[in-house]
């Protein structure tokens, strides 16, 4: 998923500084509502794609959008010899590698940005895997004491410690404690899984 919302992220400048990148379009923005509104509108104004605009002007993405929006993105990656090997259900995918192997991650991102595949998939990924929008610490907390990988006790804020630090070596942890952070990665309210 970190692919996908690449291309609207911040950036560090070199004194340590974030950026906001500077929003691509002037016009007037609808008027989103629900607990993604905020999302929407910011991908709104600073996708450089006009598919994405049109797809998410209304504040939803239907299955035929983002279908359109696949096959898109894979057409675009064939037209450069990449093969695109579907997305998964979290979100991520992959892809061969560009006949010549240094250009696969250019070329990757500037079709997800030209096909819209960087906000479609963030915005669709996201309110299908929390679609109350609520906070991801919080849930995956939650969902990690549901599934018995920590005590019962632990909170959003051992999550976001665990995050930038024992879960990011994630090939040394235990193996149920890694099925779990994917398990709960894709699905942290449990609905599925």
């Amino acid at each position: 998923m970190a692919g996908v919302l690449a291309a609207c992220a911040t950036t560090t400048n070199t004194d340590g500084t974030l950026t906001e990148p500077t929003p691509v379009f002037t016009g007037e923005v609808p008027a989103f509502e629900g607990p993604y509104a905020a999302d929407f509108a910011y991908f709104y104004v600073h996708t450089t794609s006009d598919f994405a605009r049109y797809v998410i002007r209304d504040g939803q993405i239907t299955d035929a959008e983002y279908a359109e929006m696949t096959n898109r993105f894979s057409s675009c990656l064939a037209d450069q010899g990449i093969t695109f090997k579907g997305f998964q259900p979290d979100g991520s995918y992959s892809t061969s590698l560009a006949p010549n192997p240094d250009d696969t991650h250019n070329i990757v991102s500037e079709c997800e940005q030209s096909t819209g595949a960087d906000v479609i998939g963030a915005l669709q990924g996201e309110s299908v895997r929390n679609p109350g929008n609520l906070d991801t610490a919080t849930i995956m907390a939650a969902c990690l004491v549901r599934k018995g990988v920590v005590p019962e006790d632990y909170s959003a804020k051992e999550f976001s410690q665990d995050s930038t630090g024992r879960f990011s070596d994630f090939g040394s942890l235990p193996s149920d404690l890694q099925d779990a952070l994917i398990s709960c990665s894709s699905d942290p309210l449990g609905t599925t899984n």
